[in-house]
């Protein structure tokens, strides 16, 4: 049987957005006349499963375009854009709409409708019946961007982000991933994701938000008489700084394949503003080191009998923790050279802090491991040495667990859990 596993690869939300997370609703109300409404079509996947792998939240800025800014950023500027305003509108659709039914939404929808007397007394009024029925016609999700409406602070935040970017990948010569970074501008509300194939595309917002809207229908016993379509929008600003996704493809044969997102997405607006500028060199170390980090995962799921969803969750979680401490150390280091290079004034307090933060969550748990090794080894040593074998930095971080000897014999019917990195 096919599923899918969503894993969200990205800084938790109290660390890196910092805007809380706040679910609005937009009920619309649209009355039909007697034709009959069709019933609800959920879609389903075919006959493979989708692990929607390292989706790296936190993201990353462009291309090489030229030289970083000419003169040190004031600090002081760029932090009063960053917390000058939290826009939340216009919201411009962007990639494609998703069609799958959310749980607790949908029951939160439904708590509403009944909850909501005067909206259930013109159903009642309009359909002239006391006990109208009600069926989900459709659900969908979709991403939906809200750009940067401050052409200053635009140009600046780009300007930084390219600066940035070039920096890191001269510093550790790792290859340019981005095929473009530029400030997003939806036309005419409506944005489009770039097509596979080339680089990655990186687009500067001010805003990220999932809306997720359901289409009710009401209507009287006879099924045939006048109906009212009711739809709710529940918007759910996300509070990422930003987000890139990878896909692990396993098909009903059983082979794996990496597939990657063409675009990525970068928030200019934080309650903490050293996150915003941590992103362009955290996400960017991210997308440069993936592809040895899959090279891991799929040797690893390539040695497993059972490739039962437990067992994937297990390779790919601890893999996600061992790509986060690469790239944690690699920031750690590379972070003071890049605020000293391009600003006036930060405190490294700051940068200290949000290291502090990430501490308390569980996938940063090898972090201080990570950060220490890089110390140790250097940037250019400790990239090369990932490159070769990530495997080899995984023993780095996390020693062998002792064998333990037992003179007693045990018989169990449940298969033993994997050691997820071995």
């Amino acid at each position: 049987m096919a599923w899918i596993l969503l894993i969200q690869f990205a800084i938790p939300r109290q660390t890196q957005s910092d805007l809380p997370s706040n679910t609005g609703k937009d009920p619309k109300m649209r009355f039909r006349g007697s034709t009959p409404y069709s019933g609800a079509v959920i879609r389903r996947q075919g006959l493979r499963h989708i692990v929607a792998l390292l989706a790296v939240c936190l993201l990353l800025p462009g291309t090489s375009r030229g030289n970083p800014p000419g003169n040190l950023l004031d600090a002081g500027l760029f932090r009063s854009f960053i917390l000058d305003a939290d826009h939340r509108d216009p919201l411009v659709a962007f990639g494609e709409v998703r069609h799958q039914v959310d749980a607790s939404l949908s029951r939160e929808n439904r708590a509403y409708l009944g909850g909501n007397n005067t909206l259930m007394e013109s159903i009642r009024s309009e359909l002239a019946s006391d006990t109208p029925r009600w069926r989900l016609v459709q659900a969908s999700t979709r991403l939906m961007i809200v750009p940067e409406q401050r052409p200053v602070y635009a140009a600046l935040f780009e300007k930084y982000c390219q600066a940035a970017v070039d920096f890191v990948l001269a510093r550790t010569r790792l290859p340019n991933p981005y095929q473009d970074i530029a400030t997003f501008e939806g036309e005419n509300g409506q944005g489009s994701a770039p097509a596979a194939g080339g680089g990655v595309t990186a687009y500067l917002v001010h805003h990220i938000a999932d809306v997720y809207t359901e289409e009710y229908v009401f209507f009287t016993a006879k099924d045939s008489g006048p109906q009212v379509k009711i739809e709710l929008s529940n918007r759910n600003y996300t509070g990422e700084v930003g987000s890139y996704s990878s896909y692990l493809v396993i098909d009903e044969d059983q082979n794996l394949e990496f597939i990657h997102s063409p675009y990525t997405l970068w928030r200019n607006s934080a309650e903490h503003p050293l996150n915003v500028l941590i992103a362009p060199v955290e996400e960017t170390l991210h997308i440069a080191l993936r592809h040895f980090t899959e090279a891991a995962i799929e040797r690893r799921l390539g040695s497993l009998s059972d490739r039962s969803r437990p067992y994937i969750d297990q390779v790919v979680e601890e893999w996600l923790a061992v790509e986060e401490a690469a790239v944690g150390g690699l920031v750690h280091k590379l972070m003071p050279e890049v605020m000293s290079r391009f600003f006036t004034g930060w405190p490294q307090a700051d940068l200290d802090a949000t290291f502090e933060a990430r501490r308390s969550f569980d996938k940063y748990r090898y972090l201080d491991q990570g950060v220490r090794i890089v110390e140790a080894l250097g940037i250019d040593a400790f990239i090369d040495r990932y490159r070769k074998d990530p495997m080899d930095f995984r023993a780095m971080l996390v020693p062998p667990s002792p064998i333990e000897v037992s003179t007693e014999t045990t018989v169990t019917s449940e298969p033993a859990p994997p050691d997820p990195s071995a």
